[in-house]
């Protein structure tokens, strides 16, 4: 019976002890967010050297920063949809008519997804 407190007061120290070392450990930074966005590019099929996967990771990075991850998944598709139009139209990648189209597909799509949603400014404005 002697040793059963000394064995709780042991048992108490130690989670005390772990509990500061815990406290006191610096936290894990999250995941930057280039480091998301080449995730979520790649996760599109867009390998870092193909034509529009910088052009992703820009869109995708300046989304995820200002807390919009679905933008950041909306520009990666565009990206894709923009590379595979490109390709069924029988452009040879890493040509500057490839990276022409690209340009404009990403640019053109990008306009369609943007212009779909919804304005609310304008409806509360009438109200």
């Amino acid at each position: 019976m002697t040793r059963s407190p000394l064995h709780a007061g042991l048992a108490l120290g130690s989670a005390f002890l772990i509990a500061g070392v815990v406290a006191l450990a610096p936290p894990i930074p999250p995941a930057s967010a280039q480091s998301q966005a080449e995730r979520i590019c790649r996760e599109q099929g867009l390998k870092p050297s193909s034509e529009g996967y910088e052009y992703c990771i820009s869109q995708a990075t300046r989304a995820l920063e200002w807390g919009k991850p679905e933008i950041a998944y909306t520009m990666a598709r565009v990206t894709a949809d923009a590379r595979d139009a490109c390709l069924e139209y029988g452009m040879t990648p890493a040509t500057s008519g490839y990276k022409s189209c690209m340009e404009r597909e990403t640019h053109a799509r990008r306009l369609l997804v943007f212009t779909d949603e919804p304005q609310y400014g304008k409806e509360i404005a009438e109200q």
